[in-house]
This record gives structure tokens, C-alpha cells and sequence, in this order.
């Protein structure tokens, strides 16, 4: 492979883990901050929040355990790698 396919599939994973971890850090904790505040509930133990809603019947709010934020920093990790690389390689050519 040439130096331009590498840089574009890094590119296109870099993307990838950047919205990976975007949405990794959006489900863990903004949401249940979001919710905390929207419902005066106590969702700090939460990590997982599921909302089922229908047109003849209550709204129910399911919460489930903890969950480690683990995979969240392994995609934020490898979109770091990614975007210093990149940040490199446009350095060597410029």
C-alpha cells in the first residue's frame, strides 16, 4: 500500500474512534447528567438508561448497573494515536 491509502485509512479510523468515544462519553455520562437533572432522580449509579414510551400507556424509565468506562477510553486512545499521526505525517510532507 502507498503512503496515501495509509493515510486515508487512518483517517477514516481516526473518525471512526473520535465517534466512538463521542458517543461513549455521551451515553455515560451526559445523558444520565441530562436525566438527573430533567427527573430530580439520583442516576449517578447508572450507566445504562432505557426509555420505552407508547401511545396508550406510561412512559417507563429502566436503569441498569455500572458498567467501566473502559472501552470509551480505549476508542478516545486510539483517536489520539490516530490524529498525532496524522499531525506527523503532515509535518514530514509540508
Amino acid at each position: 500500500m502507498n503512503n496515501k491509502m495509509i493515510k486515508k485509512l487512518v483517517m477514516i479510523f481516526t473518525v471512526f474512534c473520535t465517534a466512538a468515544a463521542a458517543l461513549g462519553i455521551s451515553y455515560q455520562y451526559l445523558l444520565p447528567l441530562y436525566l438527573s437533572y430533567k427527573l430530580n432522580k439520583d442516576l449517578s449509579d447508572a450507566s445504562a438508561i432505557g426509555i420505552i414510551g407508547g401511545a396508550d400507556g406510561p412512559t417507563t424509565i429502566y436503569l441498569s448497573g455500572s458498567v467501566s468506562p473502559g472501552l470509551t477510553a480505549v476508542f478516545a486512545v486510539f483517536a489520539a494515536i490516530g490524529i498525532a499521526y496524522l499531525l506527523i505525517t503532515k509535518r514530514k510532507h509540508s
